[in-house]
């Protein structure tokens, strides 16, 4: 079988084609590698700086007094399902006591598990 100049003037058509698709695919590829890790790096910088203000929250003086969170956690519980009496506050940070990721998660789990309405019980 003999080439004719029409045959090869066509293959070398379709290489320099796929030639310039693989360019062009590779770049896109280069670009979306390039975004990722930016991303990534973006997102350790934000957490770093989320950490170190959770660090400096927790040394911080709290803002408010036992009062009146105390009067605060009254008059919710009044104001979802009537009269309660609150005989003690305690405080519960992470860094007191053997707060574990288990015991965190627990109470966690625990308190968003209770739903609360506004209507009044038992009427």
């Amino acid at each position: 079988m003999t080439t004719t100049p029409m045959d090869t003037d066509t293959l070398s058509f379709g290489l320099e084609i796929s030639l310039i698709g693989m360019g062009v695919v590779f770049l896109g590829l280069l670009l979306v590698t390039g975004a990722i890790t930016l991303m990534r790096r973006l997102d350790e910088r934000w957490q770093s700086a989320e950490k170190r203000g959770e660090a400096e929250a927790l040394l911080a003086a709290p803002t408010i007094d036992s009062t009146t969170l105390v009067l605060l956690a009254a008059a919710a519980a009044t104001l979802v399902a009537g009269r309660h009496r609150i005989r003690g506050v305690r405080r519960m940070l992470p860094g007191e006591g053997a707060a574990s990721a288990w015991s965190v998660t627990g109470r966690a789990v625990l308190q968003g598990s209770h739903v609360m309405s506004s209507r009044p019980r038992g009427g």
